[in-house]
Formats: C-alpha cells, structure tokens, sequence
C-alpha cells in the first residue's frame, strides 16, 4: 500500500536542508542544485556540513522506521509483517504492495523507495564529510552512520554500489562484492572511530541531534554497528572464534566497548505536535496533530494506524509466555481486550483487532530510533553466549531485557524485568533453565524488535532460523518459503543497466531471484 503523503520538515537546530535537489534517481546521481535554497532562505552553495547533518539523521530515522523519504511510501512493513508483528486490518483489501508483500511476489518496482532513499541519505553523509568544520565530530559521525545505511543495503540486496556510491560525478556507479563492501565497512568503521577521537568540540555539535558531540557514545555505537556486522556473519562465513572476529571485537572493547544500560541511539531535533514537525513513525503511523491514540481515541489517525493492526504470531507468543510487554506493544481493541489477524487474512473484525501500542506509539514529541540499548544488549548477549567476547551471557541477557521493559515504559521496568525471566517456567524466556540458551535470547531478541528494528528481526531469522514461524502468511500454500532478499529496483534498469546486468550476469533479475540468500546467510 502507498498511501503516505505526509512530508515532514525540521526547521531546528540550525538551518537544515530538507530535501536536496535529485537530478535522477539512480543509486548515485543525486546533486546540489546551488542556484536553489533551502526553506531558511539559505543559498545550497553557502550550505555547510551542519546544515545537512541534523536532516541526515532524521532521514535515517525516517527510512529505518516509518516512510522511506523518495517515494513517501512504507519502507519497512513488509518485514514487519513477514516477521509476524502487524497484520492488515479487516477495513482494508489486499491491494498494491501489500498484495505483493502478502503473496510473497516482490517485483522491482517495490524496491525502487528503498533502494533510492538508502542512496539520497548516503550522498548526504558524503555532502557533510567533505563540508564540515576543521576537528569537527561530524565526518566520523557521517563515516558511521554511512556504515549502518550500506549494511542496510546489503542486507536486503546483495552485491550494490559501494565504492563509487554517493561521488556526484558518477553518474552510474558500479557493483561490489557484498563479501567485500562487509570487510570495508569494518575498515570504514575503523577510520571513523580515528577521526571522532581526533574531533574537538566545535559549533558543528549542535546539529547532533542524537548525541549531542558526545564523542564516547559515538564511539559506542561504531562499535556496536561493528558487532552487528560480525554477528551477522556467523556461523554462515565465520566460525564464532575465527581470528578476524576475535581481533575485531578485542578492538572494539579497549577502544570504548559498546552500547550500555540507557545508552539508546534516538534522534530527537525537536520533534512536537504540530504539521510537518511529528516525529517519524508518529507522523505515519498515529494520528494528526492533537489526536492521540487513547484509550479513548482522540482525534483523527493516518492511514496506517487503521490499515495494521497487531499480528497474531507476536500476539500468541507474549500471551503464551505472560509477557508483560504486551499491554506496551499492542493497545487495547474496542472490546478492552487484545486480538490480531492472520498476516493475509482480514476475518477479525477491526472491534477485535489491536492497533499499535503505547509503549511503540509514544507521543508526536518522541525522539526518533536507530538502535535501542536493548538491541546492542542482546547482540552482546548472543556473542557472549557464542564466546566471542569475555562476559556472561545470563548477565547481559538480563540486562537487555530490562532495557527492552525500560524503554516501552513498563511501569516498574527492571523489577518486572527480572520477575519475568525468574518466575517463568518457560525456556524461552527464562535463560536460566534454558537447554538452549541462543535459542532463549535469539527469541527474546526477536520479541524485543518488535515494531521497532523489523528488518534486524528479520536478518536474524535468515541468519538463524530463530524465531521458527511455522506459519507467516495465509496467501501462499503451506510450506511456501519466506523471501530472502529484495529485487534490484526498476530504476536500475532504467538508469544503471549496464551495470545491474554486469553484476547480474544476465539483462533480467528472474522473479525466483528472492529465494537467491545473501552471502552471509548458511
């Protein structure tokens, strides 16, 4: 479905450009027009690294978490649907691109905002690296952030323009080994670390949205993005105590270590109910200024706090296991009670159906994700667990579970953390009686992304096989497998053919090409 037309514009900070001019579409043709301005009456050709910097960010946060910023269409929900966390409403029919994503057919015109947003916010943090103060924190920042758009990238579609990607003046960039762009984002991240250290304190902090020239947690997140990356590639490329890994994570830890208890990524330049100035995934999916989503609803709601409603695969699970977070993932249907749909099914009444949560739908006001403290936790859990770093799994694990209650506002977040995982007889939850300890934290993993990361929910489950989802969606025949990738996007074809097809080896990208695993997967 593409239903979004709501465009948001930040005018905090400092003067931001919003959206840059786009001379094509293709991964890398994007442009400064110097003859334009942004909304602030600031010529392009006077715009700095700052200028850009803040918007960056809430690109990002807009394209990992609500609209991608091209085509103002959904850019995650079809991993949130696959991964069982929301389901169409009994309002809606199946139509457009969430037949597609229902019937597990992806064609190259579903991939084309995704692939296009991913590569305008690169250029972005290109724009800044080249246009910033002398010390500033904002190259290595961008150099981070870069790292964490292009591991998006690969991980949805395999082998993509690296090396030339987001240079101006090429027009029509080649294709890298997905293999290789993973062992230069580690290089990348390596640099980036450097140059943050190096950075002194200047004006240009005050377009930090997210960490406010805090070169420490900066540092962190490197660190934690870096963590993902080797993670992802084990067991399917690396055993866990290959010595690449050991020598990296080693790196990582006398080097800053990684994201703590409290220490979640969020960008926030000032976020308020008004028009245009919602955060993100409010503004896309909760409701216009002055609604709220209640209990009682107030006020009128966008599209998509109607269209989704909670999945029945999430909500069997936390319902299965008493989970506390429920109540925070999904809100109350008219009834006072919780229900969900069949991901490709609408034969629940919307009376019975549960939209999106208090705990997920905060405020217009709340700051917008990138990765949550319980997510780095969870990820040092598993490679602690594994013995790729020193520290104790049970103890992480705990720890990230009280961040995930801590920050969907479970009244009493770390008491009721810890009362779950100790008082549950289930192994899934409690890690403690757990046969399979990976197993317990992939799973809680998974529980603690959803709504929030779809898509690290998502590479998980292909890296893994966690959660088993024995069922994901009722428009294909039992058994149907889910996709492993996306398409290379139309644009492509018309804008960068010579360069898809050699990457391809062929002129077309057969529709069978989502079952073809990325690299990492076993």
């Amino acid at each position: 479905m593409i239903f979004k037309t709501h465009c948001m514009n930040y005018t905090v900070v400092k003067k931001i450009l919003v959206v840059l001019a786009i001379s094509t579409l293709s991964a890398c043709t994007k442009q400064l027009n110097t003859n334009s301005s942004d909304p602030n009456g600031v010529g392009i050709n006077s715009l700095t690294g700052k200028d850009i910097f803040a918007q960056a960010l809430v690109s990002t946060a807009t394209n990992k978490t609500a609209a991608n910023i091209s085509t103002a269409s959904d850019n995650y929900d079809y991993v949130q649907c696959w991964m069982g966390f929301w389901a169409r409403n009994t309002d809606w029919a199946a139509s457009g691109t969430q037949a597609q994503v229902e019937n597990f057919q992806l064609p190259t015109s579903f991939s084309n905002g995704t692939w296009q947003s991913l590569y305008h916010n690169i250029y972005d943090y290109n724009y800044v690296s080249g246009n910033s103060t002398a010390n500033s924190i904002l190259p290595g920042a961008s150099k981070i952030m870069k790292a964490m758009v292009f591991q998006d990238l690969v991980d949805q579609f395999g082998n993509i323009p690296y090396f030339q990607a987001g240079i101006a003046t090429i027009t029509t960039p080649v294709y890298d080994s997905a293999t290789v762009i993973y062992k230069d984002l580690i290089v990348q991240i390596d640099s980036a670390i450097l140059s943050v250290q190096a950075s002194q304190s200047t004006p240009d902090d005050a377009s930090d949205v997210m960490f406010q020239g805090n070169k420490a947690l900066w540092i962190q997140l490197a660190n934690t993005i870096k963590l993902r990356i080797l993670l992802r590639q084990v067991p399917g490329v690396y055993a866990a105590n290959d010595p690449f890994i050991n020598s990296e994570l080693t790196s990582a830890i006398s080097n800053g270590g990684f994201l703590g208890p409290g220490q979640d990524a969020l960008i926030n330049p000032g976020f308020k109910d008004a028009t245009q100035s919602q955060s993100p995934f409010w503004g896309v999916f909760g409701f216009q200024p002055g609604g709220s989503p209640g209990p009682p609803a107030v006020g009128t709601y966008y599209q998509n706090y109607n269209f989704f409603c909670a999945n029945v695969t999430m909500l069997n699970f936390l319902d299965s296991t008493a989970d506390p977070r429920l109540p925070q993932f999904y809100g109350q249907n008219a009834n006072g009670t919780y229900g969900g749909n069949v991901l490709g099914s609408s034969n629940n009444s919307v009376s019975n159906t549960s939209p999106i949560g208090p705990g997920i739908l905060q405020s217009a006001s709340m700051p917008a994700w990138l990765m949550t403290a319980s997510q780095s936790l969870f990820m040092q859990a598993e490679a602690a667990q594994r013995g790729m770093i020193p520290g104790i799994a049970n103890v992480l694990y705990k720890e990230a579970m009280e961040e995930s209650f801590r920050y969907l506002k479970v009244p009493n977040a770390v008491t009721a953390a810890d009362q779950f995982i100790t008082g549950s007889t289930n192994s899934l939850v409690n890690i403690g009686s757990s046969p399979n300890p990976l197993m317990t934290i992939l799973y809680q993993k998974w529980v603690g992304n959803c709504e929030l990361d779809p898509l690290e929910a998502y590479s998980d489950y292909r890296r893994t096989a966690y959660p088993v989802l024995n069922f994901i969606t009722s428009s294909v025949p039992p058994g149907t497998p889910m996709p492993v990738r996306l398409l290379y996007p139309q644009s492509e074809y018309t804008q960068n053919a010579a360069n898809l097809q050699a990457n391809l080896g062929t002129s077309v990208q057969p529709p069978s090409a989502i079952y073809q695993k990325i690299f990492w997967q076993p």
